[in-house]
């Protein structure tokens, strides 16, 4: 049985929400990792949602369906498919509900030797059938050579 190889890598994160008029963004830096198991990449890292509250997110991508999935303070289960409506749950330690997202665009490109990677989402997204707005999500990932 092959290990998956695991990758370092440098990332920034970056979200923008457009809702009506009104236009939100977040955006960090951290470190994670990439790997390879079957035939899906799993990226994973840690975020941070206040001193106390953190996240460990992973996007597992099938070259199909990229699939986030969040647990810690915030558990989430979200895939994103390409001109579909896709299911999902948010759940906090106060309430769960159920969650939709449209798939606009999806772009994955992992990073590979000098060059950068990246992924794009743009989406709709519902919770508990009430609209979010746009989300539009871009991650730019670089290899860590730091660590090796």
């Amino acid at each position: 049985m092959n290990k998956p190889t695991k990758r370092s890598l440098k990332m920034r994160f970056q979200t923008k929400i457009n809702h009506g008029d009104h236009t939100d963004s977040y955006e960090f830096t951290t470190r994670g990792e990439l790997f390879h198991k079957g035939n899906q990449d799993y990226l994973r890292f840690q975020e941070t949602l206040s001193e106390t509250e953190s996240v460990q997110t992973t996007m597992k991508w099938d070259g199909r369906e990229l699939m986030l999935i969040r647990q810690g303070s915030v558990l989430m289960r979200q895939g994103f498919i390409v001109g579909e409506e896709t299911l999902g749950r948010y759940v906090t330690p106060d309430a769960s509900w159920e969650t939709t997202a449209i798939t606009d665009k999806l772009l994955v490109q992992w990073p590979s030797g000098k060059s950068r990677g990246r992924i794009q989402l743009t989406y709709k997204f519902a919770l508990q059938g009430q609209d979010t707005g746009t989300h539009q999500v871009r991650l730019t990932l670089e290899e860590d050579t730091i660590n090796e």
